[in-house]
């Protein structure tokens, strides 16, 4: 084939318009980075430790009380959760049978577009942990 020909004009506008597009791409994700942390405490020996919660569930909540976005904690008690372009003031609210009344709420102003906010939740562990 010539370079001249129809057919490699074709293509090389087809993949120009395909490496365009993913220049372009979509917006930088917008996220809130949570980590769950459970006190640990042995009276007995008058110590405390910081634990990963594993498997709460995480939900990122508006003023209006709105789901913004959920999910469950790895095993190290961290998730991400993006925040699909909301902005202003919300909760992150984790829900864990270990967590002392069941649950434990934080407030956080949400990240701009294309930034990631980190929170780290501190709970009590229930009575029954």
């Amino acid at each position: 084939m010539k370079i001249g020909h129809p057919q490699v004009g074709s293509v090389a506008c087809i993949v120009f318009s395909a490496l365009a597009l993913s220049a372009c791409g979509d917006p930088a994700r917008t996220e809130v980075d949570v980590e769950i942390r459970l006190n640990s405490c042995d009276t007995q020996k008058a110590s405390c430790r910081a634990l990963g919660l594993p498997e709460a569930e995480v939900s990122l909540v508006n003023v209006d009380g709105q789901i913004i976005a959920s999910g469950k904690s790895d095993d190290a008690g961290k998730l991400v959760l993006a925040t699909g372009g909301a902005g202003g003031e919300a909760r992150v609210v984790a829900v864990s049978p270990l967590i002392e009344g069941g649950r434990k709420e934080a407030s956080l102003v949400l990240p701009h577009e294309g930034e990631t906010t980190n929170i780290t939740i501190m709970a009590n562990g229930s009575q029954a942990s």
